[in-house]
């Protein structure tokens, strides 16, 4: 497989060009992100603090590797008053939860951990798979993306928090790369409509109970949308006012919180939930990459990681998912799905975008816009 020879993306990926040099057309575009000024973020946590509220701010965790480090940079670096929330989306590694109780014990900040009571986000991945062709049963994220934002602006209105810290950062996105490639995926794929299928029903009506037990602040009926509109409440990204560095974040969540990645795991990135394995195991057939490996490609052309070491990382995350072993625990032991239907799910048809030796759909080699 042709990959780009200042990153690591794999000619497979939807909307990748080379130049006569092998190096891709992300590389190519590449520009640093701008950060805000360090004086706008003191201005910010000056005005929150003048509120003398019971607490300044909202942590969001995940256990993960950056919302770890928020929560270290709010208390130790900002003097926050914080509040921890969690989302407990029903796939939380067992580490992950051993890691934000340690980093809250340790900095002595008060920890919220919310889950449905029945279970939905489950439900919702089990048939959310049983109804989709490759590409859209990514949308296993769905429950999370909607439940952690809805979990952490009703803990926020409900304590009169005025400001919510976000731990995404620029260095690390793969956003508008995933939304170009998956949109080439679905034009090249052809598919029954999933509204012959009952599942697609079942989780479509589990995701308005979710909706239903978990509302957006301000929403009289059940929303799709994810955005909160209250001028008393402030979300930021910490990360566009601090400067976001890979080591600097793995020091000191490791040796000043005792932050640890899972028994087994190649990265420290993504490792809070186990349904990576469905998404890394969607992405090597869709794409022929895990979705690690997009965001490993954003921090080589940030100067955040080795190449050699994103390329070695990507290389075992692969084995693994070919090995299937993880997946397979998975999808029987904590999805429910029988042997019948877990069958369905690894015979998915495979797709390829940028065939290697083969041109025949010229949209795979236009640029992305």
């Amino acid at each position: 497989m042709r990959r780009c020879k200042c990153c690591i993306m794999p000619e497979t990926v939807g909307g990748v060009t080379f130049n006569e040099e092998g190096v891709c057309n992300f590389c190519q575009s590449y520009q640093e992100p701008e950060l805000f000024a360090r004086e706008a973020l003191d201005r910010i946590v000056s005005e929150v603090k003048s509120k003398n509220n019971a607490y300044d701010c909202i942590a969001p965790m995940s256990g993960g590797r950056d919302s770890t480090y928020v929560l270290y940079l709010a208390k130790k670096l900002l003097g926050l008053k914080v509040l921890a929330v969690n989302y407990d989306n029903e796939f939380r590694n067992d580490q992950a939860v051993v890691n934000m109780k340690k980093a809250c014990g340790i900095l002595d900040v008060d920890f919220f951990s919310i889950r449905s009571k029945r279970d939905i986000a489950t439900k919702m991945v089990k048939h959310n798979m049983l109804c989709s062709d490759l590409t859209r049963v990514l949308g296993v994220c769905r429950a999370c993306t909607y439940g952690y934002r809805s979990i952490v602006y009703s803990t926020a209105v409900q304590h009169k928090v005025p400001l919510i810290l976000w731990g995404d950062s620029q260095l690390e996105s793969t956003k508008k790369l995933e939304q170009k490639a998956k949109q080439m995926a679905r034009q090249k794929q052809t598919r029954t409509p999933r509204f012959f299928n009952s599942d697609f029903y079942k989780y479509e009506y589990f995701f308005l109970l979710q909706r239903m037990e978990f509302p957006m602040p301000g929403k009289i009926l059940p929303t799709r949308s994810t955005a909160l509109k209250r001028k008393d409440i402030r979300q930021i990204s910490v990360f566009d006012y601090i400067p976001w560095n890979r080591m600097t974040i793995k020091e000191t969540i490791t040796n000043e919180l005792g932050w640890e990645k899972p028994a087994g795991s190649v990265s420290t990135w993504r490792t809070d939930c186990r349904l990576g394995a469905v998404v890394n195991y969607c992405f090597s057939k869709v794409y022929g990459c895990t979705k690690n490996c997009l965001g490993f490609c954003s921090m080589v052309r940030a100067g955040q990681m080795d190449r050699e070491e994103a390329l070695r990382e990507e290389e075992q995350m692969l084995a693994i998912v070919h090995k299937g072993e993880e997946l397979k625990r998975l999808l029987r032991d904590r999805i429910g799905l029988s042997e019948k239907e877990m069958a369905k799910v690894l015979s998915l048809k495979t797709i390829r975008l940028n065939d290697p030796g083969s041109r025949k759909n010229p949209r795979c080699d236009r640029e992305v816009e």
